[in-house]
């Protein structure tokens, strides 16, 4: 009887578990287009994609659009959901979920964890499964027929006349041979993983498997309370900020001394990327720097019922040590540890030595400037031939790949070059040797809570070879903004929130390249030459991964300054920031243009360091300023209480409180080597 009493209130809680639940709707099932049975395929197609990821759907419907007929082999399990797109989907999806619940409140009213994780689950898969079906449906409207199952390339028996052969393997060891003129390879990448930790990928503890890679994470099945998450990549910063969001205790562990370095190689720019260290800080997770992971043990702990019911009847035990020395420097314990450092593209199975198909040292497929590999007829496109492994860049692979194999776009004409910070860039060429040369051709969006993105150049690297130009930076703040006041407002997140959270380990330098950002914001970095050209958008904040597609048309375009200040944006816009930051960049050129007038005027001068009424009255007089101009000028240098000599700071600094030097006809006086006509037109346009 007290068995059955205690299953009847386990049931009861559990029931109004989930009454207490935010309420999901559930989703359709997906609609059901099974692959057609081998008799009814063709003999010969015009082209075979191999991947069925979003690389490889992409180019089946172009080829498809182009009325080629087309076929899609897709490896993807049996029982599992198909085309449900990047992998990266499932962790915007589990950010999605994790902020549409609050965890600590849940449990505060007595929901178990397995209750919560049901319904984050749910989530996700709700948007895994509306994914796969909308790339179904177009498949099927596209009349692009497709295939599970492994396909390998194979020499060509000039059967039929076709240059390539694909053997595909698709169920109980039964295969089929496809023939086509052109094969397109869009096998995608996997997870690198530790050698440390190999062993716990696959070995339970506690009746789940507590170690996972950027892949198989998605087949966790508990909500953790402790988590590890090793990698200082995008990857691992994004799936760290999320499990901090469910209310895991999180844990960093990273090679690099502090995470814009760790970053480095993606482009972020340095400021930009010490606010997303402080933020992580303010999310209460851990950073490890300059640390790495030597062994691991497993513990299964005791198999207590409130230890059951949280998941943690098993935890694994890390040993880190310095990276370097090997030192050892702590142990930590997690329920989950998450590795993600890096990932290797997916070569094995294809059969590439049958064509003899080059493959890089580093595993990645070689490909020339039109995609296609050193098998006539056979192409690649996405993370399979290398950086910079994005969906977003695979796509346009993917579409350049199908018109170039298809005659429909000649990938080396001089008619298609264009210009990209003044860099040489033929529009076609999707190569990743083309794409990672030039920072405009696309941005990249990292989806922490809130948002990083940048596209362009840092300040750093637009000043440096090959680019050697002469920058400045103009900064926007979140705070500063309408919208970003009415949003933070009586928060934690009100005004420069990020300032406590700048110092600790692998901070020290957080402000050495200038003024220290301490809360969300927006960067232009801007050629400091008349027209003021954009050459990099930096952002962290709110919407950043939309805000910077605007921004990408600004560098994209070679847009100046003034293309942003004569814009009328929406009230109440995150898109104020941009004419935020734009107003900041002028306010620096104008200072810089009064650090020219005052060393005009001290040439000029008696030779003293510093500037009396008398000498900055006679130097504005020569250079043919009027009489109105020089008494508004002396009006704001020297007040009743300031009528000393004034230095260079001084002057700058009250001279910029009047009015532009363009305003006041100074400009081309204080630089011999200024186009009076070029800045006139632009500062006129700022102003």
């Amino acid at each position: 009887c007290r068995k059955r009493g205690m299953v009847l209130a386990l049931g009861a809680i559990l029931s109004c578990s989930m009454l207490l639940l935010p309420r999901v709707p559930r989703a359709a099932p997906p609609t059901s287009r099974r692959a057609p049975p081998p008799s009814m395929l063709k003999a010969k197609y015009d082209l075979v994609v191999v991947g069925g990821g979003p690389v490889g759907v992409t180019a089946a419907l172009r080829g498809a659009e182009f009325g080629y007929s087309t076929i899609l082999i897709d490896a993807t399990p049996p029982r599992q959901f198909q085309f449900t797109g990047p992998t990266g989907l499932y962790s915007k999806a589990l950010r999605d979920s994790a902020l549409r619940l609050d965890v600590p409140v849940l449990r505060s009213m007595g929901i178990v964890d397995a209750a919560i994780w049901a319904q984050v689950n749910e989530f996700v898969q709700q948007i895994l499964r509306k994914s796969g079906d909308n790339n179904m449906k177009a498949l099927c409207l596209n009349n692009v027929p497709h295939l599970r199952g492994m396909g390998r390339l194979r020499p060509s028996d000039d059967d039929g006349g076709a240059r390539c052969s694909v053997e595909v393997a698709y169920r109980r060891g039964e295969s089929i041979t496809l023939r086509s003129d052109n094969v397109l390879l869009a096998s995608g990448s996997r997870a690198v993983r530790l050698a440390a930790l190999e062993q716990w990928y696959t070995t339970p503890l506690g009746g789940h498997v507590r170690c996972c890679d950027s892949d198989s994470i998605k087949q966790i099945d508990f909500l953790p309370r402790k988590v590890v998450v090793v990698g200082g990549g995008i990857i691992a910063i994004e799936f760290a900020r999320i499990f901090a969001q469910l209310a895991a205790e999180v844990t960093m562990v990273v090679r690099a001394a502090d995470l814009p370095k760790s970053l480095a190689r993606v482009g972020i720019d340095n400021q930009i990327g010490y606010l997303l260290q402080a933020d992580l800080r303010a999310a209460g997770i851990t950073l490890l720097f300059e640390s790495e992971i030597a062994s691991a043990q497993g513990d299964c702990g005791k198999a207590t019922p409130s230890a059951r019911a949280r998941g943690a009847t098993g935890r694994l035990r890390l040993e880190v040590v310095q990276t370097g020395t090997a030192e050892v420097r702590e142990e930590l314990e997690a329920d989950l540890v998450l590795t993600a450092t890096g990932r290797k593209a997916v070569t094995d199975g294809l059969g590439l030595d049958a064509l003899g198909i080059e493959i890089r040292p580093n595993g990645d497929l070689a490909v020339s400037t039109s995609l296609m590999t050193s098998a006539k007829g056979v192409y690649a496109a996405g993370d399979v031939i290398g950086a910079p492994q994005l969906a977003s860049t695979g796509i346009e692979q993917a579409e350049s790949a199908i018109d170039a194999m298809l005659g429909r776009r000649d990938v080396g004409a001089a008619e298609d070059a264009s210009r990209l910070l003044d860099m040489p860039v033929a529009a076609a060429d999707c190569s990743p040797a083309a794409l990672l040369s030039n920072a405009a051709r696309y941005p990249i969006g990292i989806w922490t809570m809130p948002e990083l993105a940048f596209v362009g150049l840092t300040a750093a690297a637009a000043r440096a070879p090959p680019h050697n130009l002469d920058v400045v930076e103009g900064v926007g703040r979140y705070s500063e903004s309408i919208r970003g006041h009415v949003h933070t407002v009586g928060s934690e997140r009100e005004g420069e929130y990020l300032a406590p959270f700048m110092r600790g380990p692998g901070s020290a330098a957080a402000g050495a390249a200038g003024e220290q950002l301490t809360g969300p914001a927006l960067k232009l970095v801007v050629e400091r030459a008349a027209p003021h050209r954009i050459v990099g958008v930096h952002a962290f904040g709110e919407d950043a991964c939309e805000l910077i597609h605007f921004g990408t048309t600004l560098v994209q375009g070679g847009k100046d300054l003034s293309d942003i200040t004569a814009v009328c944006f929406a009230a109440v816009t995150y898109h104020e920031l941009f004419k935020l930051a734009a107003r900041d960049a002028i306010g620096t050129l104008q200072c810089d243009a009064w650090r020219r007038i005052y060393t005009r005027l001290l040439q000029m001068g008696d030779g003293d360091a510093s500037l009396s009424s008398d000498e900055v009255q006679r130097g504005l007089e020569r250079m043919g300023a009027d009489a109105e101009t020089v008494d508004d000028i002396l009006q704001s240098l020297f007040s009743k209480k300031n009528r000393g000599a004034v230095d260079i700071e001084q002057f700058v600094k009250r001279a910029s409180r009047m009015r532009s030097p363009m305003q006041l006809d100074l400009m081309a006086a204080g630089d011999a080597n200024a186009s009076t006509d070029a800045d006139a037109e632009v500062y006129n346009r700022l102003n």
